[in-house]
């Protein structure tokens, strides 16, 4: 099964090419008409719901819609990414692009150099955009799924044997479809836990897993009881006693977690704090399953559709900031 992420019909018209990109939104009214279109596939619907208006004035100075019937103006950019900012919609629709095309990510100061924006205006944006992609609908992995854990972060002194979430230290688990009747892997899922409990990992599968799938873990005993209880056929192998190694025995997982890793440390430079790992653990999921796509342009839409239905958390949210 594939995912649900875009709801809106595919937009073929739209660039798939950097040059047919800046060709295709060469001007600002360009993307108004874009956006408008994925905002209201089935033309504009007032927001007032007492009023019903379905007809409107385009103020494009303020990039407000008024409605004929009542006269309440509406933003085009209201509960999308792009709310309340004053900034082009071509920046934003570049940006959009320049995320989908870097298939390693794209760090906040390569943006910032790309666009000519501000490093905090950069960095938002892309957490505004990972969040964008954390909150599309998706389906739960199914068939054969192999499930395993890594350690993301940086040492934690002192520590001796497992280590424990805290400081710079988080635990990531992965689930990965490894379909039986061909080569290479499915889709992935991934999250930030809280620890190593079984809850933890129960939650985990309760929300990426349809039960009655087969699951392949190693022999941890956080592992067990949740499978057990999710309805699912489970596999676990010892590999302390196994005659193959960890990576030979769950493959797939291992091979989502050394990209993870190289991602992590080389495009971002191993500064992704524990805070914000959960984004930055969407993008990577959002990439890896759509790294066959031929189309970048395809890719853009998919991005546009998350978009425009998520309305981000503000800047001072993201950064932890309270007003006094």
């Amino acid at each position: 099964m594939s995912e649900q992420a875009v709801v809106l019909p595919r937009d073929d018209s739209l660039p798939g090419t950097l040059p047919e990109f800046m060709d295709y939104f060469s001007d600002e009214a360009r993307c108004v008409e874009v956006l408008r279109r994925w905002k209201y596939p089935d033309g504009f619907l007032c927001s007032d719901p007492t009023c019903g208006g379905t007809d409107s004035w385009y103020l494009s100075g303020r990039r407000l819609d008024e409605c004929t019937l009542c006269g309440r103006q509406t933003s085009l950019t209201s509960g999308t990414v792009m709310h309340s900012s004053k900034k082009p919609l071509r920046l934003w629709f570049a940006a959009m692009f320049l995320f989908v095309v870097s298939k390693q990510g794209i760090s906040a100061m390569d943006l910032k150099r790309q666009l000519g924006v501000s490093y905090p205006t950069a960095w938002s944006w892309l957490q505004k955009l990972r969040g964008a992609t954390g909150d599309r609908v998706i389906t739960r992995l199914s068939g054969f799924v192999e499930m395993d854990e890594t350690w993301v972060g940086g040492p934690q002194p002192g520590v001796i044997g497992r280590p424990h979430v805290g400081g710079k230290k988080s635990l990531v688990a992965a689930a990965i479809e490894v379909p039986k009747e061909e080569r290479g892997f499915g889709r992935v899922r991934l999250s930030s836990l809280p620890d190593g409990s079984a809850a933890s990992f129960r939650e985990f599968l309760a929300s990426s897993v349809a039960p009655g799938s087969t699951l392949l873990t190693d022999d941890w005993l956080s592992y067990r009881k949740p499978a057990q209880d999710g309805g699912y056929e489970h596999i676990p192998t010892n590999v302390a006693k196994a005659e193959q190694r960890a990576h030979e025995i769950l493959p797939g997982a291992h091979r989502v977690f050394s990209l993870l890793h190289r991602i992590l440390l080389t495009t971002y430079q191993g500064a992704v704090s524990r805070k914000h790992l959960p984004l930055y653990l969407a993008e990577f999921e959002f990439r890896f399953n759509r790294r066959n796509s031929a189309s970048r342009g395809l890719l853009f839409q998919r991005l546009l559709s998350a978009s425009v239905m998520n309305r981000p958390q503000t800047y001072r949210a993201l950064v932890g900031t309270t007003i006094t």
